[in-house]
């Protein structure tokens, strides 16, 4: 790891280990305008990366086609590791055993960011409450910035910020792996359940990997917390930061939700924010996500020694229309409506699409299952599912597991969404939900919302036929 004192301005060869699209050529492009000298490695081909290349600064030498330790024997101050490259791979470890720092992108870019800094993470609605909060700050009239997983490199945005500056900053486990002296002056934990246990040897790992959120935070910082999350409820006690809850299923948060309305828990008082059903936005996960937002904007507000104006924040919250592929209202075909959550890569997440349908439906389920135990959706699917449409290579491994319930296996989205029309009642809701990574068919989930959609406009236009 890299040592907290260390000051990255005198470091003089960095080298950047993943040239990934976005953070790999934005923290070598970064380091290279400075005037250091940077190396980048990718285990992939120069023609693999043909395109990503062409956008390096000129100063900045390639290799291409492989990690391996012999890389090191050239010198170098310090490594900086992409978020999606595993800090196991050998060149890592022989970087550690030769006392080489390395430090993730992240780590990077708040040694040079100005003004302060909200942290969000969590396995499901990182992005959602991210964007929510960067826009409840816009509309109260702050200078704010938003970066980091939401698909904007954070080192791409440091030039921007000032003292002023408020930068909302999505964290992912991947990220948080090799921080070191970052310091969120507020952070939130959204929920941790299990995810990526596929790059984590144990849940137990990943879990630990999101709470390095708030370990250098300190009694002046905030940390925002689930208490519907029994695990994260305890393990925040072990942060110095001021904590504060919300809540969906209890009354006993800072905020919390019952009956469509959201309160304040003020000085054991509870005070109504906003009525739920002013929202674009659908869904219980997303009542959770928004009442993140406002503790986060709260809270970096009373650092600054302001006060929230309850009244725009409720406008804000009210007027802001969500993130695509997120329970996203397509539209009704039929008297169907249709729901996008392409994004639901989890249980949990898709645990909590079901709770929030007001109506049965047709779930889509599958595509590259990420090691989850899925037979946890069994309870939520209990009651909220007339049949349940399998895609993807999990299809055969999910009829087994779901098979109490009417399950049809589709080849395509477009063949899946013609099967749930037709296991479909007027009033029902098909939902496309998949609790796995998207891989097996698309290049990302936002492939598999993109063609969820265009299957729904066909139904509308009449191009994909279903009776």
């Amino acid at each position: 790891m890299m040592a907290a004192d260390m000051n990255v301005n005198e470091l003089k060869k960095i080298l950047v280990v993943g040239l990934g699209f976005r953070t790999g050529l934005a923290a070598s492009n970064f380091l290279a305008r400075r005037g250091v000298e940077t190396v980048v490695t990718d285990s992939k081909s120069s023609a693999e990366l043909a395109d990503i290349i062409a956008r390096l600064d000129k100063n900045v030498r390639v290799i291409t086609g492989k990690q391996e330790p012999a890389i090191l024997d050239e010198g170098f101050d310090c490594i900086v590791l992409s978020p999606g490259v595993p800090k196991k791979i050998p060149l890592i470890a022989a970087a550690v055993e030769r006392n080489i720092p390395v430090l993730a992108e992240i780590e990077l870019a708040w040694r040079f960011l100005k003004g302060s800094v909200i942290a969000i993470t969590g396995t499901d609605g990182k992005t959602t409450t991210t964007m929510l909060t960067h826009y409840i700050l816009k509309e109260l009239g702050f200078h704010a910035l938003v970066g980091g997983n939401v698909g904007i490199p954070l080192i791409s945005i440091v030039d921007e910020s000032s003292d002023d500056t408020i930068t909302v900053v999505e964290l992912s486990s991947f990220q948080l792996e090799t921080i070191d002296s970052f310091r969120p002056d507020a952070a939130a934990i959204l929920n941790i359940t299990p995810d990526h246990l596929d790059r984590y040897d144990s849940m137990e790992d990943y879990f630990a990997a999101k709470m390095r959120i708030t370990m250098n935070q300190t009694e002046d910082d905030f940390l925002i917390y689930s208490l519907d999350d029994i695990a994260l409820s305890g393990a925040v006690k072990t942060s110095r930061a001021k904590t504060l809850a919300f809540s969906i299923d209890t009354r006993n948060g800072d905020i919390f939700y019952k009956e469509d309305i959201i309160f304040f828990r003020d000085s054991g008082e509870r005070r109504l924010f906003m009525k739920t059903k002013n929202m674009f936005l659908v869904g219980l996960h997303n009542i959770q996500n928004s009442m993140a937002s406002i503790l986060l904007v709260r809270s970096i507000l009373e650092k600054r020694g302001l006060e929230l104006d309850y009244d725009r924040a409720v406008l804000a919250c009210s007027s802001f229309k969500g993130m695509p592929h997120r329970m996203e209202l397509l539209g009704v075909f039929q008297e169907r409506t249709f729901l996008n959550d392409s994004k639901a890569t989890t249980v949990g997440a898709v645990a909590m699409a079901l709770r929030s349908l007001i109506v049965p439906g047709v779930i889509i389920l599958g595509g590259r299952s990420k090691g989850d135990d899925y037979s946890r959706l069994s309870p939520y699917l209990r009651g909220a599912v007339r049949a349940i449409i399998l895609i993807g290579e999990s299809k055969k491994e999910f009829a087994q597991i779901f098979k109490e319930y009417n399950c049809v296996e589709a080849d395509t989205i477009d063949d899946a969404v013609v099967k749930a029309m037709g296991l479909s009642r007027e009033g029902d809701a098909i939902l496309l939900s998949p609790a796995c990574a998207s891989f097996d068919m698309f290049k990302d989930y936002e492939e598999r919302g993109d063609t969820f959609r265009e299957a729904f406009r066909k139904l509308g236009s009449g191009e994909l036929k279903w009776n």
